[in-house]
This record gives structure tokens, C-alpha cells and sequence, in this order.
């Protein structure tokens, strides 16, 4: 049993200990991560489909759909207030699609693309959290879905 134990103790010793024997020494290995360039970024893309209403004008084509808000501490329950939002379309990787566009101007359609989550984080406040000097929540960051698709598909709703 005691060698049954210590054959153990042996190998997990052994497999925590492979990592380190990599072909670098300690000097090699870098302590710290090496500060970003100025124009380094994260960008987070999502695939979108929104169902709405489809308005075309020259300057701008949108639709417009209800945005579902669900609760923070139940995210199965949908709040009843859910707000009409419009998203703007971008046409510029689907140019043959904005004809269509302009067809289903007033009609129910769906629309699929790609959109940015940005993190969004309120800005800091002089004299701490609170204002006044005082410690209190920290709100952490957010994620905003941008209201912009650049669009990939367009069809009709029909009549789901």
C-alpha cells in the first residue's frame, strides 16, 4: 500500500516537473508579459439575425426589431418592456443584396450578418467609486452589441 502511495506521489512529481524541462532555463523564460503597441486591439465579432421591419431610404436602410431583455438574476424570464430598435445595415460585403433591400422597403424580414460586442465600462469618477470619496460597489464591464450588421443574408419573413 505505502508503495502503491509513493509510485503515485512519484508520477504526478514527475508529470508537474515535465513542464519545466522544456529546452529553456529559467533566464529564457520571460517574468512579465511585454507591454501592447499602441495600436493593438480585441475585436469580438458575433453572427447576428434580426427579424423586423425593413426601412430603406438613399441616406440609410434599417430594421427595426424588439430587443428581448431578460432579467439578471433569472435570465430565463423576458421582461415585458422589451424596446423597438433599429440596426442599421451595412451592405458593404453583400453589394447585390441592397436591391433586394430596396424591394422589401415595409416588410417583415430577416436579416444575418456580423456584428462587434464592445465592452463598455463606466468612466472613472474623481474621488473613488462613489464619488465621494467614499469605497461602494464597483461596477464592472459590460458588453454592448453595436447596432450596426454588416449583412451576409436578406430574406422576406413570410408570413411565420
Amino acid at each position: 500500500m505505502r508503495s502503491a502511495i509513493l509510485l503515485s506521489l512519484g508520477v504526478a512529481l514527475l508529470i508537474a516537473t515535465s513542464n519545466l524541462a522544456d529546452d529553456k532555463s529559467p533566464k529564457e523564460v520571460p517574468r512579465e508579459a511585454p507591454a501592447p503597441s499602441k495600436g493593438s486591439y480585441v475585436k469580438v465579432r458575433v453572427e447576428v439575425e434580426v427579424r423586423g421591419i425593413l426601412s430603406h431610404t438613399d441616406k440609410a436602410t434599417t430594421v427595426t426589431a424588439r430587443y428581448p431583455v431578460f432579467e439578471l438574476w433569472n435570465n430565463t424570464k423576458e421582461l415585458p418592456d422589451a424596446a423597438a430598435t433599429p440596426f442599421s445595415l451595412d451592405f458593404d460585403r453583400a453589394k447585390d443584396l441592397r436591391e433586394l433591400a430596396q424591394a422589401l422597403n415595409g416588410k417583415e424580414v430577416v436579416v444575418a450578418g456580423m456584428s462587434e460586442l464592445r465592452m463598455v465600462a463606466p468612466p472613472a469618477r474623481p474621488g473613488g467609486v462613489t464619488g465621494g470619496g467614499a469605497p461602494g460597489p464597483i461596477p464592472g464591464p459590460m458588453w454592448s452589441l453595436q447596432q450596426t450588421v454588416q449583412v451576409t443574408g436578406l430574406k422576406s419573413a413570410g408570413n411565420k
